[in-house]
């Protein structure tokens, strides 16, 4: 953020932010709680609102805006409220609000700064592979309308009517858009800020309340700044992929996290007469968070489920040595549910056993062969990973080097993870961190047939390990930082001071150490914004470029070109929508017909009647390739062919990208296909 254009993102920032907060907030406004809670919860419920809203329009013919959002907010509403009316309660926090706010602005300042502090400007883009898919999907949904999970991956697969992909993130893009105004790259921009500070920060903060109820208060302001202390959660997602709808569910796992255990806690301490409608309750609360999660990126549902495994495995284990130990009735009952247990993990796995043979081909090739894609392919050794983990010093996602190790933030988890493992009640934790730890560093220092089997799920990535890792982390930080603040507290008094002033020394400290050993020059990186493109996705003259476009090409009418020149991005800035929207899909038969055979126009009929149907008249091309193409192949060589073959009319060109038309098949008589 080094010059004033970073003001401009100032009303989408706070259009973001009430996008992840007033739905939510609605929904929850019958309800009794502590503002912390409040504030963690109403992201969750944003995003679910949001996605819900997205298949409601789209199944009634709407198109997608703020009022369907707000609508389905206002029915949750209505449930909260009979909630309450059933005697649902949650605990309210004492004291002031103002330090939990005054700490939040600070941590998410803190985020800003470290994240973007070496981009100039908010209209700058993630060049990444993965980036190519999510702006043309926002730009698909402002400009058809459709923000439905259910079709939102048709955009890329062509050919299906039905295509899943989770719109969570997309479908907020486009709702700041809609009610900012703002372009589509600052939009994507301020809604990453915001879901770092209004759904990330009080996750983690409620989290912590949630693990250490004895002093919830000084856990939530401990919490909040160490929100911002990893490398790895929020920053890398940021800089590899750019993994957003990965970021998006992440962010939400705290709070998806704390829900399960709050409600298990209350039963537990319920009288048995009392503790039905509790149960529903922690149920569709429980259903409502992982359904954001899953609005947000589904395979993070897996790592919700890993991190809440060990408390529950430690709780089954527990109860059942108890029942076992008691006899009779008891011990049958305990049989009887082992069994059941067994038959349902035996029916699971065989169900999951036939979608790898028959759907991802298990037997098709050896193991070996799988995941062995940039995410997937090992950078160092077992040894590296372990000292990452005991040092805070974590991989950027730009190079091989990880940033350098955060003595503070280290000594804080290694104290927490003592203290967690010395309370029954915090056990869990430890085995929760141990356990993603290893994963990654599996993933990250070995390609062996065990490793792509243990972290096949979340594609032998890296990345989202040691993201999802930090879940764990800020709350075991935390408890150590407030373990340390207790022992000078003895001392000098003030315990709840000393510990919010060590967790902010510890920030600091992180903070420097990430801003200048690698984060902020990897983002710097990612979002660089030339003046021409070499291995970029796009430069900022072609963006010029493409924003003129619609002045030339009739409304209506798609833009054909080779999408690792930049062509995918057309509509993005504000162009024609272009033929193929993503360097990667499963196109029909005429996308088929122009990626393979425009060069073919005047010789094969097909290519007209292919360019008929996906009304197009007009080619952009530009003399290179993203990244240096397709790592897998060429799988667009007409457009390029065609135009250095001199088939086509040139209409318009900045030097570097241009626009030639199609003569060869005649004037456009029909509307544009679906």
């Amino acid at each position: 953020m080094t010059d004033l254009g970073w003001i401009t993102a100032g009303a989408p920032l706070a259009v973001a932010a009430a996008l992840l907060v007033v739905p939510g907030a609605l929904a929850l406004a019958p309800l009794r709680m502590g503002w912390t809670a409040r504030a963690a919860l109403a992201g969750p419920l944003s995003v679910m609102v949001i996605g819900v809203a997205g298949i409601v329009a789209a199944g009634l013919g709407l198109p997608f805006s703020i009022w369907p959002v707000l609508a389905v907010a206002a029915l949750l509403a209505l449930c909260a409220w009979l909630a309450r009316r059933g005697g649902l309660r949650l605990p309210r926090e004492p004291g002031r609000v103002w330090p939990l706010l005054l700490t939040w602005v600070l941590a998410a300042a803190v985020i800003a700064v470290v994240a973007f502090a070496a981009v100039p400007s908010p209209t700058a883009v993630s060049q990444t592979y993965d980036n190519v898919f999510h702006l043309s999907a926002i730009a698909a949904i402002l400009e058809g309308g459709d923000a439905s999970s259910l079709t939102l991956r048709t955009l890329i697969e062509t050919g299906d009517s039905f295509s899943f992909y989770p719109s969570g993130w997309h479908s907020l893009v486009a709702l700041t858009v809609q009610v900012s105004g703002t372009s589509i790259p600052i939009a994507v921009n301020a809604a990453w800020l915001a879901v770092a500070a209004v759904v990330w920060l009080p996750g983690v903060a409620w989290l912590a309340q949630v693990c250490i109820p004895s002093s919830s208060r000084t856990a939530a302001l401990v919490a909040l700044p160490l929100g911002a202390a990893f490398g790895a959660m929020p920053y890398a997602l940021l800089t590899w992929g750019t993994l957003y709808p990965t970021y998006l569910a992440t962010a939400l796992l705290p709070a998806a996290i704390a829900v399960p255990v709050l409600g298990w806690r209350g039963w537990r301490a319920t009288r048995a007469g009392a503790r039905r409608p509790l149960l529903w309750w922690s149920l569709a609360a429980t259903a409502l968070v992982a359904g954001a999660v899953a609005f947000g990126q589904p395979r993070v549902l897996v790592t919700w489920a890993l991190l809440l495994a060990v408390p529950v495995v430690g709780v089954l284990v527990a109860d059942a040595g108890r029942a076992w130990r008691a006899g009779g009735a008891d011990r049958t009952r305990l049989l009887w549910l082992a069994a059941a247990a067994a038959a349902g993990t035996i029916a699971v796995a065989a169900v999951g056993f036939w979608y790898l043979v028959t759907r991802l081909g298990l037997f098709e090739r050896p193991l070996d062969d799988r995941l062995g894609g940039p995410q997937a392919q090992a950078v160092q050794s077992l040894g590296d990973g372990v000292w990452q983990v005991l040092a805070q010093s974590w991989l950027t996602g730009v190079g091989g080097a990880p940033t350098w190790p955060a003595p503070l933030l280290a000594a804080g988890v290694l104290v927490g993870l003592v203290v967690a493992w010395r309370a029954p009640r915090t056990r869990w934790l430890v085995g929760s961190y141990a356990l993603v730890a290893a994963l990654y560093v599996l993933a990250a220092g070995s390609d062996d047939v065990v490793t792509k089997l243990a972290t096949a799920l979340w594609y032998k990535d890296k990345y989202r390990l040691s993201s999802a890792l930090v879940v764990v982390a800020v709350i075991v930080a935390t408890l150590g930082v407030m373990a340390v603040s207790r022992w000078i507290g003895r001392r000098v008094g003030a315990r709840a001071a000393v510990a919010v002033g060590l967790a902010w020394l510890v920030v600091g400290a992180s903070a420097v150490s990430l801003g200048a050993t690698g984060v902020t020059d990897a983002v710097g990186y990612v979002f660089r914004m030339p003046d021409r493109a070499v291995d970029e996705v796009v430069s900022s003259r072609q963006i010029a470029f493409f924003s003129q476009l619609d002045d030339i090409v009739p409304e209506g009418q798609r833009v054909a070109g080779d999408p690792w020149d930049g062509s995918a991005w057309t509509q993005v800035f504000g162009g024609p929508e272009p033929v193929f929207p993503h360097v990667n899909g499963q196109w029909d038969a005429d996308r088929q017909t122009i990626a393979w055979h425009l060069a073919d126009i005047e010789s094969n009929p097909q290519v007209c009647d292919a360019l008929d149907r996906l009304m197009v008249r007009y080619v952009t091309y530009a003399p290179r390739a993203f990244g240096g193409g397709d790592p897998a192949g060429n799988h667009f060589p007409g457009p390029h062919a065609a135009v250095e073959a001199g088939l086509f009319t040139l209409v318009a060109t900045d030097g570097e990208t241009s626009l030639y038309r199609i003569d060869q098949c005649g004037p456009l008589e029909h509307a544009p296909a679906s």
